[in-house]
């Protein structure tokens, strides 16, 4: 209401003043077309110097009206002798109307682009801030300090953190960070279908990030309402930046933590096969020493002795090889040496390391007539058939059966046991590592900790095969499958 008066104010003095003009140039006897000029002026001037359209149209009317007042015959009146004056009017009007709305609008751009450039100046300002920030705290002081400025309010910021979650808020004078602890409040964006949610009179805008929502953006709802459509595109444009900036800041934490755990990993691959390497010349030097007091002594306790201490050399020394070979695979450093080898003598190798010095084992063994060559690295594949075979003999196995034979160009080898078979909670872990079933794990005992079959699985997948688990249909007991490629790829 204030600035309607100031306009018509305004127009008024401006019409005043031309009419002076023009009674001044009327006076000196000069044409008519200086009072239309001086008419014109200054419906541009009041145009320009006040806000929308009606004023210029406005003045443009009143402006047509006191020329014909003053200075038409019969003067002082608003009655037109001559009908030439009539295009006179009609030219005045349309020239005043039409140079009075280009100046509106030509001042509604001047507006617009001052507001775009304020608006882009403060987004890159934003942006430029953030691009450097690597910690969440940091970006929300910046993020309040610059919004609160802006949109002249009290800015409040709550981040996702992997660990705690972080509530900031405040203006560009003070801002406070507290803990922020309810479950219950992301609940509430699970659904949600607009850009923000109102609670308690105040927007809360969510921050997503590619895989979650990593923060919220909360502002009055207040000043929410009172902005326009280009200023609510702009926060839009803040808030895409604010969540770019935390998915950044969050990659950064994931990939400091993933570096943290591979250099914690190599340690540890390193200390294994330092320690394996180390373990294994004592525990041949146990079985060779061992083995040759079994040989002195067939039939007294010293034979039993020396068989337990071969037994648990035995284990001991499988195991260190699954930790050498497990180091290996980590690091992807398990090389595969591949040559044509007789896949019967791989497998009567792996038992004959199996039932040296035991004769309680029963072993059967099915091969085809011919001589099978499979392209495999002999050492890796033989150490699998042995994981295998004391994974059985682990589990109480009677009897185990093997049998290899060529199907469409692939080399299969089957190991059954007559045993206790598998659960089916067992059956989709089976190859996990350190996954050992449902008995508890004893690392005196001679049970294992779940090396075994993941090494298996590594070996086989590394010659481009694969190995599958399931109980056996003929009869109780578990069933391995190993498919291996008859050609080299």
């Amino acid at each position: 209401m204030k600035n309607r008066g100031k306009c018509l104010l305004l127009m008024s003095v401006l019409l005043f003043l031309a009419s002076l003009i023009g009674i001044f140039f009327d006076r000196l006897n000069w044409s008519d077309t200086n009072m239309v000029l001086v008419y014109l002026l200054a419906v541009l001037l009041t145009s320009t110097w006040s806000k929308g359209y009606i004023y210029g149209i406005l003045a443009s009317v009143v402006a047509t009206f006191l020329f014909n007042y003053l200075f038409t015959a019969p003067y002082y009146t608003l009655s037109v002798y001559d009908s030439r004056y009539f295009v006179t009017f009609v030219v005045m009007l349309l020239t005043a109307i039409i140079t009075s709305t280009l100046t509106s609008k030509i001042q509604i751009s001047t507006a617009q682009a001052k507001n775009n450039e304020e608006h882009m100046k403060t987004l890159y300002t934003l942006t430029n801030h953030l691009s450097d920030v690597l910690d969440d705290q940091t970006l929300g002081k910046e993020v309040i300090r610059i919004l609160s400025q802006f949109f002249h309010c009290q800015i409040e910021l709550i981040f996702f953190g992997n660990k705690d979650n972080v509530k900031m808020s405040g203006d560009i004078n003070n801002i406070e960070v507290d803990n922020f602890d309810n479950k219950e409040y992301m609940l509430k964006f699970k659904n949600i279908q607009s850009s923000y949610l109102c609670i308690e009179s105040q927007c809360h805008y969510p921050l997503y990030g590619i895989k979650k929502m990593l923060g919220v953006l909360i502002l009055p709802e207040e000043v929410i309402k009172t902005m326009g459509d280009q200023k609510k595109e702009l926060l839009l444009s803040m808030i895409e930046n604010i969540s770019l900036s935390l998915e950044h800041i969050n990659a950064i934490e994931e990939q400091l933590s993933l570096k943290e755990e591979t250099v914690k990993e190599r340690y540890r691959s390193n200390l294994l096969r330092a320690i394996s390497h180390d373990l294994r010349t004592p525990l041949t030097g146990i079985m060779g020493t061992s083995e040759m007091i079994m040989s002195i002594h067939e039939d007294n306790e010293s034979y039993q002795l020396a068989s337990e201490i071969y037994d648990d050399a035995k284990w001991l020394y499988l195991m260190v090889e699954n930790i050498l070979s497990l180091t290996k695979v980590q690091e992807g450093k398990l090389y595969i040496h591949k040559e044509f080898e007789p896949i019967e003598e791989i497998i009567g190798s792996a038992i004959y390391r199996m039932t040296k010095n035991k004769e309680d084992i029963d072993i059967e063994v099915k091969v085809p007539d011919r001589v099978l060559m499979v392209p495999v690295d002999a050492r890796l594949i033989e150490q699998v058939i042995i994981n295998l075979l004391d994974n059985a003999i682990k589990h109480e196995a009677h009897k185990i059966d093997i049998e290899a034979y060529e199907n469409d160009h692939k080399a299969y080898i089957v190991v059954k046991d007559y045993g206790q078979g598998f659960k089916e909670s067992d059956l989709k872990k089976m190859f996990e590592m350190f996954y050992v079933g449902d008995r508890e794990v004893n690392i005196d005992s001679k049970k294992g900790v779940g090396l075994g079959l993941t090494i298996c699985k590594a070996i086989v997948e590394a010659h481009g095969g694969y190995i599958k688990a399931k109980n056996c249909q003929e009869h109780q007991g578990a069933e391995f499958c190993i498919e291996l490629p008859m050609e080299e790829s």
